[in-house]
């Protein structure tokens, strides 16, 4: 866009010197929020067709047009020009669609534009952030478990203090990353506001549903204050904040690991594939990832002191100031993608070395053992403190362990130190008597992996006992098919494979005994644990506990003698459309056709519920196309994007092909027709990060 050209023209016709457009123009930055700006163009559009602005004819060729500039944006055909993304992007219309473009201003302000296409970025980073995190958190969880059962020392001030076991090392540093996940999430409730109404700073004579307006731009809250809603970058800040924390737990992270990498730990090996070589000293194996995770927190504490500054002197409302606020959040976005796109495997490729970790096993971590012996045979914790560190200072001045020196030396500084009881002590013993929470114990560790793998996905998060105990006090599958088939008042038909139905189709026995019914409470730990398997191949999404107590009813379970084998579930995700989800058969059940049923299952379910159409994204093409689904476009499947994707650690390279199941005929082709007014894009890919929002008609 020329300078003449700029929106405000009309009132400073002279327009601007050079050197001031350079400062002035923010399109060099701001031009990331193309897609925003287009989703947001699209569900005005709507709204200025239901005032009366904007024809039917107008709307029509506004949305045409909105459909051409994306795909000249996103084939990188077509280069915004202009002072900022709104007036380039207007103009990009203009040049498409003539006079309805230059209606889209209509009630509204550059000022609550920007407002409101910044909420949805920084809501959307914040979604990219938590699901980045908890890969993050899956690959620590998934060393926890690994590591099970080796001991190593703790430090405090970098000297050995007492032993624990290895995983809890690793569940210290996912316990920090799951309050980051919380931050993120309160950032996201924090943006998600909508200030589009608001005005330059006073609002807007057009009245329209803006909550209507809102929920196709996908906020749950309308702001209520047009002067605060224009002003407001409280949200970007709490980002940057979550960031900045974010941050510095990536950095003690790294550093725990530089240590532990190093030859005087030589807790690990720096990974292959995660670290460099010297330019000069070839023997040389540098953990250079974790020293960049560890500089980029600074990078990232200074984007959030950046924008708290920025903002403490402004007045209320908006000022140009705030044209500052998006590089650092930008920024911020970038670092933590390539943070949490790096670290995962780098983690995941560390390998314990036992020896060196039982080397730093010393006699020293085991001082307060000795002081609590003394506190059970009746002396006072001081005095035992005190007795304690006079023997390990004689044993240091005589240059060998307490246990080695003489009997006499030791029960002069105290008559308890005899052989039996100093050399009773030992690291087994110490992490004994810590086993209970917040321990670093056997039956703690345990506890905080079940906890931590149950909310990750990658694992049941309950122990076997309360399994058995749980599911003893519920009925059996024989006499839950007796009920059942009781209750409706007929008795069983005899279905495919000789199996035999109940008459409400809730409970199948197959001759070879295993059981396919609806999910119950006590099934969803072996739901967990038959799903996490696949997990933590990236398989399946991951699907916490929580989330799995609360689905259970969308579950059908294959049993075998008590213990759940398989499972699949269906997901609805709009009026029209279901998803088959979470389908999973463990390794040793494969090849007895339990995936096949399952499917049968979920899809008699969709006909039940009235759907006409189920999809599924898989790598297993040819086995939904044996349950007589097809090959299907990703552009036609908007709401399976919108809904599940966007939380996916794969979704910038997903390699799942989809497919379909039309249960009305002709449901697919209704789909293809109402796609491009819903939603813009197909799924994300590698070559192509930044897609445009969703709009929901």
């Amino acid at each position: 866009m020329a300078e003449k050209d700029a929106v405000w023209t009309g009132r400073l016709a002279a327009g601007l010197d050079p050197r001031a457009q350079r400062l002035n123009d923010s399109l060099p930055v701001d031009k990331r929020l193309w897609p925003e700006e287009l989703a947001m163009s699209r569900a005005y559009a709507t709204t200025l067709g239901s005032c009366g602005v904007l024809t039917e004819l107008d709307l029509t060729a506004l949305l045409d047009a909105c459909d051409k500039l994306e795909r000249g944006l996103a084939a990188g055909e077509i280069t915004l020009k202009g002072e900022d993304v709104h007036s380039a992007v207007e103009a990009g219309l203009e040049g498409f669609c003539g006079e309805p473009a230059r209606r889209l201003h209509t009630g509204r302000s550059r000022n609550d534009q920007v407002a409101t296409l910044f909420r949805m970025r920084v809501m959307r980073l914040c979604d990219e952030a938590i699901s980045d995190v908890q890969t993050l958190g899956r690959a620590i969880v998934s060393q926890a478990r690994r590591s099970e059962g080796l001991a190593c020392a703790a430090y405090t001030h970098l000297q050995p203090a007492q032993p624990i076991l290895l995983a809890h090392f690793w569940l210290a540093h996912a316990a920090a990353f799951e309050r980051d996940e919380e931050r993120f999430a309160a950032a996201r409730e924090a943006a998600d506001r909508m200030p589009l109404g608001s005005g330059a700073v006073a609002g807007t004579p057009l009245v329209y549903d803006r909550f209507d307006l809102a929920t196709r731009l996908g906020f749950t809250r309308l702001a209520a204050n047009s002067l605060d809603a224009v002003g407001d970058r409280d949200f970007a800040l709490e980002y940057l904040n979550a960031a900045a924390l974010l941050g510095l737990h990536l950095s003690r992270l790294a550093e725990d690991l530089v240590l532990a990498c190093s030859p005087g730990f030589g807790w690990f090996a720096a990974p292959d594939g995660f670290s460099t070589g010297s330019s000069l000293l070839p023997q040389k194996r540098n953990p250079d990832l974790f020293e960049l995770a560890r500089g980029k927190s600074a990078r990232l504490l200074a984007n959030a002191q950046q924008l708290a500054v920025l903002l403490k002197g402004l007045p209320i409302s908006y000022q140009k100031d705030l044209q500052e606020d998006k590089a650092a959040v930008f920024d911020t976005g970038d670092q933590l993608e390539s943070l949490l796109e790096a670290l995962p495997p780098a983690i995941a490729a560390l390998v314990p070395n036992p020896e060196k970790l039982k080397a730093g096993l010393t006699s020293d971590l085991l001082a307060v053992e000795l002081a609590d012996a003394l506190v059970a045979e009746g002396v006072p914790f001081r005095d035992a403190h005190r007795v304690v560190g006079q023997l390990w200072a004689a044993a240091e001045k005589a240059g060998v362990d307490p246990i080695a020196l003489p009997l006499e030396a030791r029960t002069a500084i105290h008559p308890l130190f005899t052989d039996d009881r100093v050399g009773s002590l030992t690291f087994e013993g110490a992490l004994a008597r810590r086993s209970h929470s917040p321990g670093a114990g056997p039956g703690s560790v345990a506890e905080q992996l079940a906890y931590a793998e149950a909310r990750l996905g990658l694992g049941p998060g309950e122990a076997l006992r309360e399994r058995r105990e749980s599911a003893a006090a519920l009925p059996s599958a024989s006499r839950a098919r007796e009920a059942l088939a009781s209750t409706v008042g007929a008795s069983g038909a005899s279905g495919a494979d000789g199996a035999e139905t109940s008459a409400a189709a809730d409970v199948v026995t197959r001759p070879d005994g295993i059981v396919l019914r609806r999910a119950r409470v006590s099934d969803i730990p072996g739901i967990a644990g038959v799903m996490s398997k696949y997990v933590e191949q990236n398989i399946l999404l991951p699907r916490p506990v929580s989330e799995l107590f609360q689905c259970v009813r969308e579950f059908w379970v294959a049993e075998q003698d008590g213990e759940v084998i398989a499972t699949a579930a269906l997901r609805l995700l709009w009026g029209d459309l279901g998803e088959v989800r979470s389908l999973a058969v463990r390794p040793d059940a494969h090849g007895k056709g339990l995936g096949a049923q399952l499917v049968a299952a979920v899809v008699a379910d969709a006909r039940a519920l009235g759907l006409p159409r189920l999809i599924a994204l898989t790598r297993e093409v040819e086995f939904f196309q044996s349950c007589g689904f097809t090959v299907e476009q990703r552009e036609l499947l908007p709401r399976k994007v919108w809904t599940d994707c966007v939380k996916c650690p794969r979704r910038h390279a997903c390699d799942e092909i989809a497919v379909a199941l039309d249960l009305v005929p002709g449901a697919g082709e209704e789909a293809a027709k109402q796609a491009r007014g819903s939603y813009t894009l197909p799924l994300p890919q590698a070559a192509y990060v930044e897609p445009p929002l969703p709009i929901i008609s």
